[in-house]
């Protein structure tokens, strides 16, 4: 959670085109990933490297989904945060655990709680208080915001596709981030041709974006280690960490004020969360499984 919020801060600094951002942040992972795998896979011949009982068909279009998930979810947090408050961003990106557990509910058959039902609309009235509070400050935009839902809905699913990747098939995170990110950036990469006409990015840029790559993968690489031991339902609580760092961050480095009406309902946003998403009824005990890898 420290290195996605430190993303947050370095995506605001560097102050360039989204997509331009996004694409360099990709094709700057995949070296470090790739000496990575390929030096833990000389130390440990057997570790795996590809899904456990997966074709290479079938393993590629796995790859491809990842890739399309984290592209698109990436390229529309970066967005929102150039364009809006980065409290903003990071309060409506936290109700992602009330749709992890909406998944939990109608997917995996959880039960939940009317009390619960309760809260989870509490804390999106409380989101939507924090916005409109927002609304007259100078950095705020209802582009920026509406950007940082379609960013929740996104970085939810990549979230559970991660999740279902690591807790069905053994494979070493670093070689299925790997193959997550250059995926994406495949993907991604003609889009932001196409729709920004550039790749070119400056210094300060290119500085930011690098920054962003080893703050931001090595937070995916922990989280994606994680989900082979944690349901989703009680590892998403730890995203309600995001908003109160960014929050003093960007306090501290944009002068991004809060009022008192902003910090009172968000603070009630992430208590109500937490109470939600730590339910019992939500977790659910799953059998030790050995991982094919450490996550160092």
């Amino acid at each position: 959670m420290l290195a996605w919020s430190a993303s947050s801060i370095f995506v605001r600094a560097g102050h360039a085109d989204t997509l331009v951002f996004t694409t360099w942040r990709l094709w700057f992972a995949l070296p470090p990933l790739a000496v990575i795998v390929a030096w833990r896979r000389r130390r440990d011949p057997q570790l795996q490297i590809w899904p456990t009982g997966m074709s290479r068909a079938r393993g590629l279009v796995v790859l491809v989904g990842g890739g399309a998930f984290f592209a698109s979810g990436a390229a529309a947090a970066f967005a929102a945060i150039d364009r809006t408050r980065l409290l903003d961003v990071t309060l409506i990106t936290s109700l992602q655990p009330v749709l992890v557990v909406a998944f939990a509910v109608a997917v995996l058959g959880e039960v939940l709680a009317p009390g619960q039902v309760a809260l989870a609309i509490v804390a999106i009235v409380g989101t939507i208080v924090v916005a409109a509070a927002a609304s007259g400050t100078v950095t705020w935009t209802l582009s920026g915001d509406l950007i940082a839902v379609v960013s929740l809905v996104l970085n939810t699913g990549w979230f559970l596709y991660g999740r279902v990747l690591r807790s069905r098939f053994a494979i070493d995170p670093y070689a299925a981030m790997l193959g997550v990110l250059f995926a994406a950036a495949v993907l991604l990469t003609p889009v932001t041709l196409i729709a920004s006409g550039t790749l070119h990015l400056e210094t300060r840029g290119f500085a930011f974006a690098a920054c962003t790559m080893v703050s931001g993968t090595s937070a995916h690489v922990f989280m994606m280690w994680a989900h082979r031991y944690l349901p989703a339902s009680v590892s998403a609580p730890f995203l309600l960490a995001e908003p109160p760092i960014v929050a003093l961050a960007a306090w501290a480095v944009f002068d991004e004020a809060l009022g008192i009406v902003e910090i009172i309902a968000s603070l009630v946003v992430i208590g109500v969360l937490v109470v939600v998403t730590r339910s019992p009824t939500l977790e659910h005990v799953e059998e030790l499984a050995s991982d094919p890898m450490a996550p160092t």
